[in-house]
């Protein structure tokens, strides 16, 4: 993802200004006063609100896609691999609160069916990438092959975004690098064939 080093700086404050007050409250004014800029100034880099809040979903993508590629290009097994996605929202989320917070937002999604469309698209990716490694874990004999890689999948990831939605809730009370890791640690537990 191309963004300028300003572009960025926008995208930031955007997703700041989201989280702590709410998409509503994601006006040019608004963001210019953040980032201390004229609302004109704003037009030469974003369009409109709703190209901003896709660059932000496009910023969440590209994170998403690197740690994708790092894990790919990896010799992690299968359950590590999962263990390594997992933990890396976590820590994504914990030195990036914000980020965590409109990336759970029900109130965004429901403004504009593109945002839901981009976020689903992002979730497919989520779920193509987590499934095949529970998919390969079980060619492996790692996991029972009676499990159904979409409702371990739907295990692993919601369990996640509830510790997260918790977190959030709050006020980031809790370590969550170290809860996450302990979550994820049982779920591979509880899933993992016994040798």
């Amino acid at each position: 993802m191309e963004l300028t080093e300003r572009q960025m700086e926008i995208v930031n404050a955007a997703i700041h200004i989201m989280a702590s007050r709410g998409y509503e409250k994601l006006t040019t004014k608004n963001l210019a006063t953040e980032i201390g800029v004229t609302e004109a100034a704003l037009y030469r880099h974003f369009l409109s609100k709703r190209e901003l809040v896709l660059k932000v979903l496009c910023y969440f993508e590209h994170l998403s896609c690197e740690i994708i590629g790092e894990i790919r290009s990896s010799e992690l097994s299968p359950l590590e691999k999962i263990r390594r996605f997992v933990m890396n929202r976590y820590e994504l989320f914990s030195a990036n609160p914000d980020l965590a917070k409109v990336m759970f937002s029900e109130e965004l999604f429901k403004n504009d069916p593109g945002f839901i469309d981009q976020y689903r698209s992002i979730m497919h990716i989520h779920r193509q990438e987590v499934e095949s490694y529970i998919v390969q874990a079980q060619a492996e004999g790692r996991i029972c092959k009676e499990m159904e890689a979409i409702q371990l999948f739907r295990i692993i990831i919601g369990s996640m975004r509830l510790i997260v939605s918790q977190w959030n809730m709050s006020q980031g009370s809790f370590d969550l690098v170290a809860e996450g890791d302990a979550l994820i640690r049982t779920i591979i537990k509880m899933i993992e064939v016994k040798k």
